[in-house]
């Protein structure tokens, strides 16, 4: 059985995701700010959690065992945002990453997320499956409306916390600009 040049892509580009992540994620235990260490980690952590269970996705020798691969992909994934956001406000000096109503906030709402996604298979809400043979057999994904909400909620708040390492980064350039 001949493979296809597509799957390889696809499987390198996960493997090697992973990969990096496992080997920054070694680096960044380096980090000397523990609150941002800690968010680092984290992120790397969680982004190299999903790109191996993607890559798991794609592997899976069976559609059932795909299935529920994509499942932990999105459950993995999800945790990309929260670490973000907390190494966002470590590493630009704020402190919502301390702020106890908002991460019981961020965990309710992840934790009701993740009810979705894992009770898919009884509602349809988050995404459903097919399997297909082109451009290589695989379980393919077509989302729902409420993977769309999530997702737009969750580049929304990767927007914010871009805002704040953007914001840090123009008031540092500015303090460089004024002092002689």
């Amino acid at each position: 059985m001949a493979v296809s040049p597509a799957f390889l892509v696809y499987v390198s580009a996960y493997g090697l995701a992973a990969l990096g992540c496992g080997i920054a994620f070694v680096r960044a235990r380096r980090v000397t700010d523990p609150d941002t260490r800690r968010g680092l980690v984290g992120l790397l952590a969680a982004s190299g959690g999903w790109a191996a269970t993607q890559l798991g996705f794609l592997v899976a020798p069976t559609p059932e065992l795909g299935y529920w691969a994509y499942v932990v992909s999105l459950v993995v994934g999800l945790t990309t945002v929260g670490a973000w956001l907390y190494f966002c406000s470590a590493y630009t000096g704020r402190s919502f990453h301390h702020n106890r109503g908002y991460r019981r906030a961020a965990v309710a709402v992840y934790l009701g997320i993740v009810a979705v996604k894992l009770t898919n298979p009884l509602h349809g809400w988050y995404f459903r499956t097919s399997f297909v043979t082109t451009p290589f057999p695989h379980l393919t994904i077509t989302h729902g409306t409420f993977h769309w909400v999530v997702s737009g909620l969750s580049y929304a708040l990767v927007a914010v916390g871009f805002f704040m390492v953007y914001e840090l980064f123009l008031e540092r350039a500015v303090r460089l600009e004024v002092e002689p």
